[in-house]
């Protein structure tokens, strides 16, 4: 199969749920066909995908260790959008895990991927290039989006209305490297 979509394989799903620098490269690259649908086609904003989560506790405490995270994952996330060969070889070599195994198929996730890392030309001319800069916007349309279709739950199943989420606390960008 190819990872999480192994079910469509044996017939145990008739969608799923996939990361199409991953596994729709591997789909492709063993013949697998399939119907890739856009969250976006549906009327479905897409929030951020990886999320970085740290406590307040840690945020208040040890803003210097977050930042200096931050600074060496954004130095990190250039290197990979600027070397995408090099970048798929590191994750073999140190990655060392089953899955990392086919060098060729690593280079094509990464030529996948790599545009995406950094935010683009029409992002404003400020935070162009720029790694993990969050937008209220964004992060408004995903939770309203939530809330409208009663995805937002209490512990018993009853939705929660929708002023009980102040969007503007869910996240920051205070620590993340000057542009």
């Amino acid at each position: 199969g190819i990872g999480s979509s192994s079910f469509l394989s044996n017939g145990g799903s008739d969608s799923t749920w996939i990361f199409s620098h991953w596994e729709a490269i591997k789909a492709e690259r063993a013949k697998q066909r399939l119907n890739l649908m856009h969250l976006e086609d549906y009327g479905i904003p897409y929030g951020y995908s990886p999320v970085l989560l740290a406590s307040e506790h840690t945020l208040e405490k040890q803003p210097d260790m977050v930042s200096r995270v931050l600074a060496a994952l954004d130095r990190g996330y250039k290197f990979c959008a600027e070397n995408p060969y090099a970048a798929a070889e590191i994750l073999q070599s140190e990655g060392k895990h089953p899955s990392l195994s086919d060098l060729q198929f690593l280079e094509e996730s990464q030529l996948s991927i790599g545009s995406k890392y950094l935010l683009e030309d029409d992002a404003g001319e400020e935070d162009e290039g720029v790694w993990g800069r969050m937008d209220l916007e964004r992060w408004t349309n995903w939770v309203d989006f939530l809330f409208d279709h009663g995805i937002v739950t209490d512990r018993k199943g009853v939705s929660l209305p929708r002023i009980s989420v102040n969007v503007k606390n869910l996240f920051t960008n205070e620590f993340l490297p000057k542009a």
